[in-house]
């Protein structure tokens, strides 16, 4: 019997989680096939929404579906694709307008279904409580959100999978590739898998999503946060210790940190750190630039201490990151 995956199609929904995930397990039935010389499809799957009715992508385009949530027989899999909206007001809005998927979901729990979700789909898990007390995985540009919503989830904001058993979530966009990998070597074999992950040319066994990271600048009413972001932009490519910051905007040092902390959630040195790290990833990916020049352009003058810094934040050597992100592929 073919293993049963309904994807659950949500408004505004990323088209490709949905299309590609398809695509993958086709390959995989198609994979399975060849092997064992068995036509069966390992892999069966159906498209639902709540209303049965269509629904919109966020490219615009409609997704048909088989039928309607209620009408699902037992599933092996539940999968929901991520929402493509990082704005927090908008998807904290769609969270409301999907009262109805949240609910059906959360009396799945106990029905033995394996849960997956991908991108923000894990909001969606989370709301109906289905992550309380697991780890989990989410968006990267929205993970502050996540962590202040749902404080008894265990975010693991780095990780592109996170397994808790009977749920597993995966980070952004196109992490719905490693999240359908994920789901066919736990149905068939690693060599399914693999081969699968090759023909589809997807890169298997990614672990972190750090290195696509960006971190985006705060943007702060308090005048004294404002002139700090001031201030640490104009001076990346130098020593930047917080007592010049705080002797330039003449308050205590204690009284700087603990007020960026309150409107940024990290301290200062964090926050250049970061800037750093994103100006190094700008120049690896778009210039010639020797690694120790990059060092000195985001202030550092130990070429060796910022290598540790780079693979710490992002998982990845400076020369790896230049190799995957820089602008060399095309001839």
């Amino acid at each position: 019997m073919s293993i049963r995956i309904s994807i659950i199609a949500l408004d505004q929904c990323l088209a490709s989680a949905i299309a590609g995930s398809i695509d993958l397990l086709h390959a995989a039935n198609q994979i399975g096939s060849s092997l064992t010389h068995d036509n069966s499809p390992i892999f069966d799957w159906k498209i639902s929404s709540i209303s049965g009715e269509p629904v919109c992508t966020s490219n615009g385009s409609m997704q048909q579906v088989d039928t309607r949530c209620s009408y699902l027989r037992k599933s092996d899999v539940i999968y929901v694709p991520g929402i493509a909206l990082i704005d927090e007001a908008r998807l904290v809005n769609m969270l409301t307008l999907n009262q109805s998927v949240i609910r059906w979901l959360s009396g799945q729990a106990t029905r033995g279904s394996l849960i997956a979700s991908s991108c923000t789909g894990a909001f969606i898990l989370a709301e109906a409580g289905l992550l309380d007390g697991k780890t989990a995985t989410t968006a990267w540009p929205v993970t502050d959100l996540f962590a202040a919503r749902y404080p008894g989830v265990g975010l693991r904001s780095d990780q592109i999978l996170v397994d808790s058993g009977n749920i597993i979530t995966s980070g952004s966009a196109n992490s719905y590739q490693d999240l359908m990998l994920a789901i066919i070597q736990h149905f068939t074999t690693e060599k399914i898998a693999r081969l699968t992950a090759r023909y589809m040319l997807v890169d298997q066994g990614r672990c972190s999503q750090s290195a696509y990271r960006l971190r985006t600048s705060h943007v702060s009413t308090d005048p004294l946060v404002r002139a700090v972001h001031k201030i640490i932009h104009a001076s990346l490519d130098r020593s930047l210790p917080i007592t010049h910051i705080a002797e330039q905007l003449n308050v205590s040092e204690r009284t700087l940190i603990r007020k960026f902390k309150q409107n940024t959630g990290f301290g200062p040195n964090t926050y250049i750190q970061n800037l750093r790290i994103d100006h190094a990833k700008h120049l690896l990916e778009t210039t010639s630039l020797s690694h120790e020049d990059v060092a000195q352009e985001v202030g550092y003058s130990d070429t060796s201490s910022f290598r540790r810094l780079f693979k710490r934040k992002t998982g990845m050597t400076l020369g790896d990151y230049r190799k995957r992100f820089g602008n060399n592929c095309v001839t």
